[in-house]
């Protein structure tokens, strides 16, 4: 169940003993762990735990959440990487799992969308699951506006387009992003195209963006025109390895795999508009010359923590590497 789901059986007041989480975006599993607890414990003291299998034992895990107090106290367990838990003690989680305590709620956390293990087959068929992973575009538009809607603000749908096209790569992302709009549209109601260019960073997100399409395409005038005005401008070298990187990697993946492209299930800091144009753009650069440009990176992140390095020359010279 998409986690927008669950949470609205959770305001009719709906609460499962077991949940599962699948997805790593950090901002969903904390959302959907704080929605629980609001409604769980409604006005009373919230108790609530965290449990990592590398910090804790097992056994004491297990002990914590089958112990019940005299008073029968209500409990919110929240324990990551539950497939870590080894023999006696994971059956005794999948047994707890099928015969739960009445006024306790446990929260499995499972990062890796794609896991497949005896455990995690077994968990699905009892646990209530659900999918905390970063939506796509068409559903973080609805989470947008919902952020829009609990700021009391009003958006109009082209505005809605562009804050998504911006900062579509998280829901943690989106919704910063959105509460700085609000808070420095100040009482204005209506959010319109022109108030997301004045309070957020549009400009500078639509140059790298731009920047990523045209290198993606090798477009090697259009890619140097807009380094140079990104490097000499908003960003540095050290901001935009990271998104190279992951554009390449990305590309690199779809090559390793034959032009197989399936959507990722993991945080990428490149927005929606060139994820969807990976798989053409890979079809674009051999293996060889991805790898190259991973390489290359790689050594321009080194030498900018050590040493002095003009920020333009190292863009000019990787896009004359990769491109020319």
């Amino acid at each position: 169940m998409k986690v927008r789901e669950a949470i609205n059986d959770l305001q009719k007041g709906t609460v499962n003993p077991i949940y599962f989480l699948k997805g790593n975006d950090l901002f969903l599993q904390s959302f959907f762990i704080e929605m629980v607890a609001k409604i769980f414990f409604k006005s009373e003291k919230i108790d609530k735990t965290l449990m990592l299998p590398d910090d804790m034992k097992n056994k004491e895990i297990i002990d914590r959440i089958t112990a019940s107090d005299l008073f029968s106290s209500k409990k919110l367990f929240i324990l990551r990487t539950p497939q870590q838990l080894k023999g006696k003690s994971s059956n005794d989680l999948l047994e707890y799992c099928s015969n739960p305590l009445e006024n306790h709620v446990l929260i499995l956390v499972n990062d890796d969308w794609t896991s497949k293990s005896t455990f995690i087959t077994k968990i699905e068929k009892i646990a209530f699951q659900v999918d905390v992973q970063t939506p796509f575009k068409d559903e973080m538009k609805k989470w947008a506006n919902y952020f829009f809607k609990n700021q009391n603000k009003v958006v109009h749908d082209h505005a809605l387009n562009i804050i998504v096209e911006m900062t579509g790569d998280s829901v943690g992302h989106l919704n910063n992003e959105i509460e700085k709009i609000c808070i420095l549209a100040d009482e204005k109601k209506n959010i319109e195209v022109d108030d997301i260019k004045l309070f957020s960073g549009w400009k500078r997100e639509r140059q790298r963006w731009e920047f990523l399409l045209a290198l993606g395409s090798k477009d090697i005038h259009r890619s140097i025109s807009l380094g140079k005005i990104l490097i000499t401008g908003s960003e540095t070298m050290i901001s935009l390895i990271y998104p190279l990187t992951s554009m390449f990697q990305e590309m690199l993946f779809v090559k390793m795999k034959n032009g197989t492209f399936t959507q990722t299930h993991s945080y990428i800091p490149i927005p929606p508009s060139v994820k969807k144009r990976i798989p053409s753009y890979a079809r674009g650069f051999s293996k060889e010359k991805l790898e190259l440009a991973l390489a290359c990176l790689g050594k321009i992140d080194k030498r900018q923590k050590t040493a002095y390095t003009s920020d333009e020359t190292e863009l000019l010279q990787f896009i004359g590497l990769l491109l020319g």
